[in-house]
């Protein structure tokens, strides 16, 4: 059926069966909410809670440019202050940026079941195991699969994206019918899964209360361009080519990887692949025959050199320009096995995440540089497909479901605004639109939506060191002391004395040079050791921290008003009494 066709059909004025919510005056009300993928692109956890029930669909991460930083996850605090109503983690699909956090939620509160299907599960296992947490227990769904608990019932219906098995989700409760889309676009000549239009179509039948979406792509005006077509155009260009051919494309895009080896054994050409992530994803696929393709089509990267230029294809990392991927190491002469040549095609079958321009210019600038022949979706746009729809996709989704409320998410604040005019053109409400930040709540009762509060959903900074990571704060004082240095600051007392025993010393790195800033550093001992000695005089109650605290304050203070800095104060209490808090009478 043609675009216009669906629209026509679907542009028809048909009325959503009415609820009646008359029987839910007693039920608990619905709460939906994000714990992360508002205002960003990345680290998705959404959250359905009613009365003794959370269900968590998503918990994904996302990536950070911050020095020894490997991504940023949700906050489980709230989780885990209610552990006890978690009845399941739901997973859309495999993307790093809805699974990329499961081992470090699986490690803070324990999730009676995963519901997954078979790609995402077989990526989770992989990870966990990785990660030494125990194997979950995964239930594998389908578009057919069907949840029921005692305040819901849990449905699922396929969507377009650059992996497979990607699932909608619906919720129905007493109070209404809430719809999350996952990450969606309309490819009406998919390589894969066709969309569920009839199910999406009778989500708006039937009606729905409140529609969460993908708006990733909201700022592009134009449909996302099939991935049949980005085939063809590769296709093309691999049988106009007669020397090697790098590909690099992003490993989680399954779909785009399965079609590169089809056409590799179109062509004749056998198939090396480089980088972790790939190498992983191609095993993955190859085991649940995902990718279906004679074992010797793939070849030792060792043994490369012993194959004719024109029956290789390799198959790498390295989009974003990552100093540590195959692609870069290639750019450079660093690659162990691959020596580029002026004869060798590279092709960039991906798009530039915003932020990577420079490195990825600068794996291009040496690819030239060696005489390669390059090909980007700059310069032939064909190479690749994004997997989230443009704004006319979103507004035909709109079209479909014909939601009552709309919450735009998945997507930094840009992203939902303009998603959210499109719902207004589509006929939402303007007042029945949430645009909303992680953590900010929504009620559902009989039908109706509302704002209800807010619940911690902080950002934590994770490393390969840990599963528990570090909270935003103490990332801003590895800034700070990046930028203004530190000061650590010492002071002996009796504490059974309640006196002052030796002066205050301090030692700066990374601050101001001692010898040529001795006044100032003169002037901080002999103001934190009055001020030490005037709250001893003082009828406060005396305390550790109160003493750090005077302590640390009076040499933030000095700082920032003498130098205009702010180092990271470290007070250091030396007490050569009793380890004891006591009172001091007034004097």
């Amino acid at each position: 059926m043609a675009i216009d066709q669906i629209k026509k059909t679907n542009s028809e004025k048909i009325e959503p069966k009415k609820k009646n919510f008359k029987s839910s005056s007693n039920v608990p009300p619905m709460y939906v909410y994000a714990l992360g993928g508002l205002g960003e692109v990345g680290k998705n956890m959404y959250v359905f809670e009613q009365g003794n029930e959370i269900w968590i669909v998503d918990s994904g991460i996302k990536f950070s440019s911050e020095v020894s930083i490997d991504g940023i996850i949700p906050s489980f605090a709230h989780l885990v202050k209610n552990k006890e109503k978690i009845k399941g983690l739901i997973i859309t699909h495999g993307h790093e940026d809805h699974i990329g956090s499961v081992p470090h939620l699986l490690d803070a509160v324990k999730i009676p079941k995963i519901y997954a299907g078979r790609i995402a599960a077989q990526l989770i296992w992989h990870k966990v195991k990785d990660r030494n947490v125990a194997r979950p227990k995964i239930e594998i769904i389908n578009n057919k699969y069907e949840i029921k608990s005692r305040n819901f019932k849990i449905n699922f219906f396929n969507v377009n994206h650059s992996i497979p098995d990607v699932f909608g989700v619906l919720f129905k409760s007493k109070h209404g019918t809430v719809s999350y889309t996952a990450d969606f676009k309309f490819d009406l000549t998919p390589v894969g899964t066709k969309a569920d239009f009839h199910k999406m179509a009778n989500i708006g039948s039937e009606g729905l209360t409140l529609l969460l979406s993908d708006s990733t792509n909201s700022l592009s005006d134009n449909f996302s361009l099939s991935e049949s077509v980005v085939r063809d155009t590769i296709d093309g260009i691999i049988q106009r080519t007669k020397g090697r051919i790098v590909i690099a494309t992003f490993a989680s895009n399954i779909y785009r990887v399965r079609e590169l080896v089809n056409l590799a054994l179109k062509h004749k050409r056998k198939i090396a692949v480089f980088g972790y992530s790939m190498d992983k994803v191609v095993t993955i696929a190859r085991r649940i025959k995902y990718i279906n393709a004679p074992e010797d089509m793939f070849v030792d990267s060792r043994k490369i050199k012993h194959i004719k230029d024109e029956e290789l294809l390799l198959l790498s990392t390295g989009t974003q320009g990552e100093t540590l991927a195959a692609l870069s190491k290639m750019s450079d002469g660093r690659h162990k096995d691959v020596k580029l040549r002026k004869e060798d095609t590279v092709i960039f079958a991906s798009s530039e995440i915003p932020g990577n321009f420079e490195p990825i210019e600068k794996v291009i600038n040496n690819l030239i540089k060696n005489g390669v022949r390059v090909i980007t979706s700059k310069t032939n746009p064909g190479v690749h497909a994004s997997g989230h729809g443009g704004r006319q996709e979103q507004l035909f989704f709109l079209s479909l479901v014909r939601p009552k409320h709309f919450m735009p998410v998945h997507g930094e604040k840009v992203m939902q605004v303009k998603h959210a005019k499109t719902a207004i053109q589509s006929g939402v409400p303007k007042n029945n639109i949430f645009i909303t930040d992680n953590g900010g709540r929504v009620k559902i009762v009989n039908g109706v939506v509302s704002y209800a509060g807010e619940v911690e959903a902080e950002d934590i900074f994770v490393d390969e060191t840990s599963l528990k990571g570090q909270s935003s704060k103490i990332i801003d004082d590895r800034k700070q002391m990046s930028v203004n240095g530190a000061v650590i600051i010492s002071i002996a007392i009796d504490s059974t004395k309640n006196k002052l025993v030796a002066n205050a010393e301090l030692i700066s790195k990374g601050t101001v040079s001692i010898n040529k800033s001795s006044d100032l550093f003169n002037k901080i001992t002999k103001e934190s050791s009055k001020n030490i000695v005037d709250y001893y005089n003082s009828d406060e109650k005396k305390s550790f921290a109160k003493i750090k605290d005077i302590l640390r304050t009076t040499v933030e203070e000095t700082f920032l008003r003498e130098k205009g800095i702010r180092p990271i104060v470290i007070p250091v209490v030396i007490n050569l009494g009793q380890p004891v808090e006591v009172e001091v009478e007034k004097k």
